[in-house]
């Protein structure tokens, strides 16, 4: 998998984007997300998170709660 993004390009202003899974590895969303992202100069970054099925539910609320 490409790398996301180099951490001294992110700011506090960064928006965080994902896609959450398990497993997540093998998913081809993170590289073409960032690469449209950053041909489009948007500072966002597109992140897999592996969360495991029965977690779903905590990931999601500690999501909500990171606002």
């Amino acid at each position: 998998m490409a790398p996301i993004r180099s951490l001294s390009g992110l700011t506090g202003k960064t928006q965080v984007l994902g896609i959450i899974g398990h497993p997540i590895i093998h998913s081809l969303s993170p590289p073409m997300q960032n690469a449209a992202l950053q041909e489009l100069g948007i500072d966002s970054v597109y992140v897999p998170f592996s969360v495991e099925p029965n977690q779903v539910e905590a990931a999601i609320a500690g999501l909500w709660a990171l606002g």
